[in-house]
Order: C-alpha cells, then sequence, then structure tokens
C-alpha cells in the first residue's frame, strides 16, 4: 500500500536531456521505464497528459553513461511533463538528497506559549525528517506543550499557527493537535477517477503508519475556540494540517490565503534509491469539501509580520475573547 507524505517542495536543478551517443547502463533505463509507468498508472493528472506525445518524446530520451547524470535527465523530462498538465505539487528526491536530510539534527521544533487572557498558542512548523524516530518526536512535542500551558493556565481558547508551515510529513502534525480535538476522521484523499475518499483517522497515542505509541494527553475541554493562522508560505501537509480542523464549529482562519498545494502526495520509491513524491489525489475536509487549490481563510489580516504580536494574531485573540 503507498503510504501517503506531503512533503515541502523540494527545488532542484537538472541537466538537459538531449541527444547523447554514450549507452546508459541497465539501471538508469529500468529507472525510465519504471517513472514512465508509475506516472502513467497513478499520478492526478494522467488524464491530462498528452501519452501519445509523451511516449514519442520518451523512446528519443538519450541517457548518459553516468547514472548521475540520467537521473537528472529523466527527473527533468517528467517533472516538466507533469507540471504542463497542471501538477505543481509532484517532485523526485535522489537518494543523496534523502541520505543528507536524515542527518540534520538541527529541525525548527513546535513551540507553544501562554499569550495571557487565558489564551494558549502552539506554533507547528514544517516536519521533514526522513526519520521516524524524530517524526515521533516531534508529535511528542507538539503534546508536551500543548500539555504543559493546559495544564498550568486556565485556558479559554487556542490558537494554531501554521503560517511558514511550508510542508513535511503531515501524519506528526495530526498526532501532536490531537490534543485539540476529538479522535475521528479529520480529512480525506479523494482520488477523482473513482471517487474513493481515503479518511485521515486522528486517534489519541497514535500517528498512522508508526506502531510506537504517544503522548495521549488532551485538553481538558475540546469545545474551545481554536483560531488556526496561515499565510502564503503555508503549503503542502501544513495546508492538510490546516484542513483537518476545517468543518469545526469551534474553529476559524485567520490570515492570507495558503500556497495552494493541496494535492496529496504517494509515495513511490525507485529502483535507484531515490523517490518520486507524485500527487496522486486531492484533499478535502472532514465535511467533504475539497480543496483543489488555495485555502482562504475566513479572516483575512493583511499583516504578514508572522510574530506573536502581529495583528493575525490579535484578530484570532479578539475573536477568541468574543
Amino acid at each position: 500500500m503507498i503510504r501517503h507524505f506531503f512533503l515541502i517542495l523540494f527545488f532542484s536543478s537538472f541537466a538537459m536531456y538531449g541527444q547523447n551517443s554514450a549507452k546508459p547502463s541497465k539501471e538508469s533505463l529500468k529507472l525510465k521505464e519504471e517513472i514512465f509507468q508509475i506516472i502513467k498508472e497513478n499520478a492526478l493528472y494522467t488524464d491530462s497528459l498528452d501519452w501519445k506525445k509523451i511516449n514519442d518524446e520518451y523512446e528519443t530520451v538519450a541517457l548518459s553513461e553516468n547514472d548521475s547524470v540520467s537521473q537528472s535527465i529523466l527527473f527533468k523530462f517528467f517533472t516538466e511533463k507533469l507540471r504542463q498538465a497542471g501538477d505543481h505539487h509532484s517532485f523526485f528526491v535522489s537518494k543523496k538528497t534523502m541520505t543528507a536530510k536524515k542527518q540534520i539534527t538541527n529541525h525548527e521544533q513546535p513551540k507553544g506559549m501562554y499569550l495571557g487572557n487565558h489564551i494558549g498558542l502552539i506554533k507547528v512548523p514544517r516536519c521533514v525528517t526522513f526519520d521516524a524516530e524524530k517524526d515521533l518526536a516531534f508529535a511528542n512535542t507538539i503534546r508536551e506543550e500543548i500539555k504543559n500551558i493546559d495544564s498550568t493556565n486556565d485556558i479559554t481558547g487556542w490558537i494554531v499557527d501554521l503560517r511558514h508551515n511550508s510542508g513535511g510529513n503531515m501524519w506528526p502534525m495530526l498526532a501532536g493537535l490531537n490534543a485539540l480535538i476529538e479522535d475521528g476522521e479529520v480529512g480525506y484523499f479523494v482520488y477523482p477517477a473513482s471517487n474513493y475518499k481515503m479518511p485521515w483517522l486522528s486517534e489519541n497515542g497514535s500517528m498512522l503508519s508508526q506502531k510506537s505509541k504517544i503522548n495521549d494527553y488532551k485538553i481538558k475541554d475540546r469545545q474551545l475556540k481554536i483560531a488556526v493562522l496561515i499565510d502564503s508560505l503555508t503549503a503542502s501537509s501544513g495546508e492538510m494540517t490546516a484542513i483537518s480542523f476545517l468543518g469545526l464549529p469551534n474553529v476559524k482562519t485567520f490570515g492570507q490565503p495558503s500556497a495552494g498545494y493541496t494535492t496529496s502526495n504517494g509515495t513511490f520509491p525507485l529502483s535507484n534509491g531515490s523517490h518520486l513524491y507524485l500527487a496522486t489525489s486531492h484533499a478535502a475536509d472532514r465535511t467533504g469539501k475539497v480543496y483543489r487549490e488555495k485555502i482562504f481563510p475566513d479572516i483575512t489580516v493583511e499583516d504578514n509580520s508572522n510574530t506573536k504580536e502581529d495583528e493575525v494574531i490579535e484578530e484570532a485573540k479578539k475573536w477568541i475573547r468574543q
């Protein structure tokens, strides 16, 4: 079963494809064929792709005897075709990049704070670790921050700050923020071809695809107002996390329209150790409303300074106090 992740957008420069008399390796030829098949069979935008034209061009793609160069040629070729079809979210990650990301230790961490006037805030940054233990730690940090605020203050409302959250793995974010809401289906992957809806399950003390248990703290009153903050840099799984709150009667969104990367990406490991993160479905909130582009906030606030005392925070606090 394909695991769904929503990852920060990686931008890379690739070598141009074109004429090359060198003979590519069997590994590169295998990679070429498998990417073609994966996209044709699974891409959300497969019906928008001109497969006859792609097939004609695909046959003329000249690879290099250098596997790394061939990989770049193939990634560029298929990325361009997806972009032309309207897919702005799918991307490739090389084995080298994935290894480097796993070794990064200074990831930004979730941070909670008490704002006074009985209001708690939890700021959730992107979660891009490529590491199961770090994902669990990320989810636990969210819950510990919420617990510390909730257990030492008389809270009457919460602010979930997803501004500048450019993506990553959505599941640690949902698992951590589960402390604020009831368990259940908080959103869906929607597959247009079959009209199938796969639910996003939010369950206390657990994280989808992980066997290890996490902190199971729940706030005392799950009916309190929750202000969700977004901006133009809230993207991909940052947007999915915002969507997981939409449709709740006690939730209102503030800020600016999100980035508009609201397709879900299936994870497809490739034979050379790289990965294709391919848009395979749209996202829908708990009511079934589908988000094909940006999320537009309930209350638009133009201040994009992204501080704990800016106008977006002030408008959210004002609503909570009403």
